[in-house]
């Protein structure tokens, strides 16, 4: 019991999730002008795919979506930047955690990367004993520019993992993203549609 409420305590002191916007004045004359091209850069080439398809699932319902690498110059935006990091409160001793390196340059755009290409090393996390609670504390920032590259949205949101009842089972970097973008499409939905 004493480790649940120290555990409480300690999240009480991160804080909790917080997301800011802003909509341009151009916003409600251009948003729904032509097609957008989903651009995603996570660090992670894996990470970069599975966001931009939940991205293409979820904001594809608002916008009309390009993806087609010729017409990425003559499109609209939609640029979304993540990045995630796993914390964890630990019960037990003699626990071990490794990470991996990744790199991409460029922005995934759902057929490759314009602008660069992405690759990854070798990839491992272990616990090598007792046990945990693991979260994620994550940045997701979008910005929707229209194809002249005025931004017409943008939104920034850190999820504190810690502090919600989601992050008992967001815990993995994909789970999060997952969860950043159906919120952030709900506000862009409530800025821009409604």
């Amino acid at each position: 019991m004493k480790f649940y409420i120290a555990i409480a305590s300690l999240l009480l002191l991160f804080g909790c999730s917080s997301m800011n916007t802003n909509v341009s004045s151009l916003a409600s004359h251009k948003v729904n002008e032509g097609a957008y091209t989903i651009l995603v850069s996570t660090g992670q080439p894996g990470l970069d795919k599975i966001i931009y398809e939940i991205a293409y699932l979820e904001i594809g319902q608002l916008i009309d979506i390009n993806e087609k690498e010729d017409l990425i110059g003559q499109s609209g935006k939609l640029e979304i930047t993540f990045t995630s990091t796993p914390e964890s409160a630990f019960i037990g001793s003699g626990t071990t955690v490794g990470s991996a390196y990744a790199s991409t340059n460029g922005w995934y755009y759902g057929n490759g990367y314009w602008g660069g290409t992405g690759y990854a090393s070798g990839t491992s996390t272990t616990i090598a004993s007792g046990s945990a609670f693991t979260w994620q504390n994550s940045t997701m920032l979008m910005t929707l520019r229209d194809k002249e590259g005025n931004r017409l949205w943008t939104a920034d949101y850190q999820y504190k993992g810690g502090w919600e009842m989601s992050g008992w089972v967001v815990n993995t970097p994909d789970e999060a993203g997952r969860l950043c973008v159906k919120r952030l499409k709900k506000r862009m939905e409530a800025d821009l549609f409604m």
